[in-house]
C-alpha cells in the first residue's frame, strides 16, 4: 500500500512539476508515509482494545515507501533521459 502511495506521489509530482525538489519529493513521498503508518500504529495500540500496535507493520510500510521511492527515482531518471 505504502509502495503505491509514494509511487503515486512521485508520478503526480513529475508530472505537474519541471524542476525538481529533491527535499519536498522526499519528504512527502517518504517520511510523511512513515509517520502517518506509525500514528496509526499508536492509536491502534492506545484507542483500541482488540487492536495492538505492531511495530513490524511500521517497518514494512516503511520498506514499502522506500520501494515506492526507488520507483520514483527511476521514473526521475527515464524522465531525465528522455529529454
Amino acid at each position: 500500500m505504502y509502495a503505491g502511495t509514494c509511487s503515486i506521489i512521485w508520478w503526480e509530482y513529475l508530472r505537474y512539476h519541471h524542476e525538481f525538489n529533491s527535499v519536498r519529493v522526499f519528504t512527502f513521498a517518504f517520511i510523511a508515509p512513515i509517520l502517518m503508518s506509525g500514528s496509526i500504529e499508536l492509536v491502534q495500540g492506545y484507542a483500541t482494545d482488540y487492536r495492538g500496535a505492531d511495530w513490524g507493520d511500521v517497518l514494512a510500510n516503511a520498506l514499502g515507501a522506500f520501494s515506492g521511492n526507488l520507483f520514483g527515482a527511476l521514473l526521475l531518471f527515464f524522465k531525465k533521459h528522455k529529454s
